[in-house]
């Protein structure tokens, strides 16, 4: 019989205790709990504690220095110690333990178990960037992102960040989850007509009057009090590009309004933050113009829209290079401040990536280790869902199929090595898939290169685009990706299709998905080539 000790009582150390029980139940094998330690000498025993707890015990030979969110798992004959910096990075060291023990994994959003490989579980973990999370819009769909809560933590993630407009919805149903995980909260992204209560209002139009505000600062300060789990604060301005005319006066203003917030929100311990992000493709939004001095008290979120996910941070070519400028001035203002910078990435958005939806293993791999030398403190994962743009997508599985990246972010933004996540996804998707994906990503990724062209349309909407002096190039890139998925890619049963819904994947085996996610690019690529080529006589 085993026994888990345990010894505090605050809801996440609870939480991990439940899971830890749980997840040996489901084992087959039963676990006694006990607290402060008392249990049967001749029990094997799990100790969870917090670092502080840990140090000053009998058990500690060697004192423990962990970073934030950092955990150790100490075994020896009989006992095991899961050591965590704090409740939530206990709970990570739990489901490590379960994995390395039990042979449990969270590679999809459903629960997993194998024989396990590893014989030793002794370990220390700690994370390679202090902040990773996911930025959730326009879903409003609480038992799925309650399963994505559940399945981010699992995989080290620590934060969440809502829209005010999509907290306002789904708060009652997810701020108890968020709450026993001590999961960090964002509010924030493109709300200020949700805050405002009105249309229409432009972001110079707002930054000019202190009345307004003033309005909108005591609604997210009232919303910070009603929601006592909020840990950062976000408001972007309004998704529209600020002319060059007018940038001088915007970033400024911009800056000094985030810093009147947080003026307010650091009595409720709510950090404040302001984006750097070319909306609109405006550069002026983006880059740091010479009377623009970083704030001292805010911190930073940069988000480029338009790179070409086939090409790295570095790639001297197009606006990349001009972006790559911006996040090194803004990083190097950021620490003369002793300011947080984090990067926001749009690896899981179906906006910007499109039902062509790449793959995008090899390129993640190579953005963290740039990020890390670059000094980024944290990195944030956009999921956005497909857009509805024909009744051929009312059926794209956009929840199964951005958690291909979503998993690999995770993962190496926690640190892990890239062998060792890819080998978890070779044994999830079997190894013809996953070379499938791997090629995949040089295949298709490709048209994201077309996104700044094409704006605000991409490459799946030719019937948006005026005077396709790309045309050709896109008509022979789309015929590649077709040749592409007609020879390497197993055709779908027609009667899965006749099933498959965009939300019902739990009643598909894993395989069954990837022939359904192979299907749906095959589509697109069609369509796509097929409204390219419309016309072409009269404008190619």
């Amino acid at each position: 019989m085993k026994a888990i000790a345990y010894f505090n009582d605050h809801v996440t150390t609870l939480f991990a205790v439940e899971e830890l029980r749980r997840l040996f139940r489901d084992a087959g094998i039963e676990a006694a709990v006990t607290k402060d330690g008392h249990s049967d000498h001749e029990q094997d025993v799990i100790f969870l504690m917090l670092e502080k707890e840990y140090n000053t015990s009998d058990w500690c030979a060697n004192q423990l220095s962990l970073k934030n969110d950092g955990f150790s798992v100490i075994e020896d004959e009989k006992h095991v110690w899961i050591i965590g910096k704090e409740g939530r990075s206990l709970l990570y060291g739990v489901y490590d333990y379960c994995a390395r023990k039990l042979g449990y994994s969270w590679v999809h959003l459903s629960e997993k178990r194998a024989p396990p490989s590893a014989k030793n579980v002794a370990c220390l973990e700690e994370p390679l960037f202090k902040r990773r999370g996911n930025i959730i819009e326009t879903v409003d769909d609480p038992i799925y992102i309650i399963r994505l809560i559940d399945w981010g933590v699992k995989n080290g993630l620590n934060e969440f960040f809502f829209t005010f407009f999509l907290w306002d919805k789904i708060r009652r149903y997810v701020e108890g989850e968020l709450a026993k995980r001590s999961m960090n909260v964002t509010l924030g992204g493109h709300s200020l007509s949700f805050l405002i209560e009105e249309k229409g209002q432009q972001a110079l139009h707002f930054l000019e009057d202190s009345g307004l505000q003033d309005r909108v600062i005591k609604r997210i300060e009232d919303i910070c009090r009603e929601s006592p789990g909020v840990t950062r604060v976000s408001l972007w301005p309004e998704d529209v590009g600020i002319g060059k005319e007018e940038h001088a006066d915007f970033m400024p203003a911009y800056i000094a309004f985030t810093e009147k917030l947080k003026a307010v929100l650091g009595k409720l311990n709510v950090e404040v933050e302001h984006i750097v992000y070319n909306a609109g493709l405006e550069w002026n939004m983006l880059e740091r113009s010479g009377g623009t001095e970083a704030s001292r008290e805010a911190d930073v979120l940069y988000a480029y829209w338009g790179r070409d996910y086939s090409r790295s941070l570095h790639h001297r070519r197009g606006g990349q290079a001009r972006a790559a400028d911006s996040l090194k001035d803004w990083r190097a203002e950021t620490m003369k401040n002793g300011r947080s910078f984090t990067v926001l990435e749009y690896y899981s958005d179906h906006f910007m990536l499109s039902e062509l939806f790449p793959p995008l293993l090899n390129r993640m791999k190579e953005d963290m280790d740039d990020y890390k030398d670059l000094k980024v403190d944290g990195i944030l994962n956009l999921i956005v869902p497909c857009h509805l743009k024909s009744d051929r997508l009312a059926d794209y599985p956009w929840k199964w199929i951005h958690q291909l990246n979503n998993y690999m972010f995770a993962g190496l933004s926690w640190g892990k090595e890239f062998s060792a996540l890819a080998d978890d996804y070779r044994s999830f998707l079997g190894e013809d898939h996953f070379s499938t994906l791997m090629k995949l990503e040089k295949v298709i990724a490709r048209h994201t290169s077309w996104n700044v062209p094409l704006f605000p349309a991409r490459i799946v909407d030719p019937e948006k685009v005026e005077g396709r002096k790309a045309g050709r190039e896109i008509i022979r890139f789309l015929a590649e990706v077709i040749d592409f998925l007609e020879n390497q890619t197993p055709a779908v049963d027609d009667r899965l299709l006749a099933i498959q819904t965009k939300d019902n994947f739990d009643s598909f085996s894993t395989e069954e998905m990837m022939l359904i996610y192979f299907d749906f690019l095959k589509k697109s690529a069609a369509d796509s080539k097929h409204g390219w080529m419309e016309g072409a006589a009269d404008e190619l």
